[in-house]
């Protein structure tokens, strides 16, 4: 008995709900895919970025596949979600007779707030990655011909709405605004010290104002 409570017993982590964490180790897998890539998501090194053992990893995805398909369908949908939430403000001002340019801009203005809210996982969609994997780079794709898909019916609109000329193409002006949306984001994230969101707001209202 005395030896018996002499020893000290094994001290365990408390016991966390499945869906906290699931969320800590698609968060620990999306950091690793930040910074070393895709190829670098092992069970062991989410577990060492977690602060858990591997065994935990593998009481909530069964492999390495399942992690990174969860981790592609949370990521794609949560960027989706962040899109969507800009359209109202987008139909709202044209709808008010704001000038599509300066509804333009403060689109912009929100879709880079959006990313700075969230820079690994506009990280993981701006950013070329030599090694994504397939799923995640047909993802990827899916997500930029679904804005793209919305840019072009919002141009119309725009080009019908304001009696706009016939040269005026709704599908050239959506792949502009994007690929804009695009490169403003990449710069935000890999050099926030030199280019901020209101840089490109700016710069854009200062274009508007030329053509004007």
């Amino acid at each position: 008995m005395a030896a018996e409570s002499g020893r000290r017993r094994r001290e365990y982590a408390p016991r966390v709900p499945i869906e906290q964490r699931r969320r800590e180790l698609l968060d620990a897998a999306l950091r690793i895919v930040v910074r070393d890539g895709h190829a670098a998501v092992t069970m062991e090194a989410v577990a060492a970025a977690a602060g858990v053992t591997k065994p935990v990893v593998y009481g909530v995805f069964p492999n390495r596949e399942a992690l990174l398909g969860e981790l592609l369908r949370r990521e794609q949908g949560a960027a989706l979600e962040q899109l969507v939430e800009l359209l109202p403000g987008l139909r709202k001002g044209l709808k008010d007779g704001a000038h599509p340019a300066d509804v333009l801009a403060d689109a912009l203005d929100g879709f880079l707030a959006a990313v700075r809210a969230a820079p690994e996982r506009w990280s993981c969609i701006v950013l070329p990655m030599a090694d994504m994997p397939p799923q995640f780079n047909a993802a990827r794709e899916e997500t930029r011909g679904l804005v793209l898909a919305s840019a072009e019916q919002l141009g119309r609109w725009i080009t019908r709405t304001f009696d706009a000329p016939a040269d005026l193409d709704p599908e050239l002006i959506a792949h502009t605004v994007v690929t804009l949306a695009e490169m403003a984001a990449r710069l935000v994230l890999t050099d926030p010290g030199r280019y901020e969101p209101a840089r490109f707001v700016k710069g854009l209202r200062a274009a508007v104002g030329l053509v004007r």
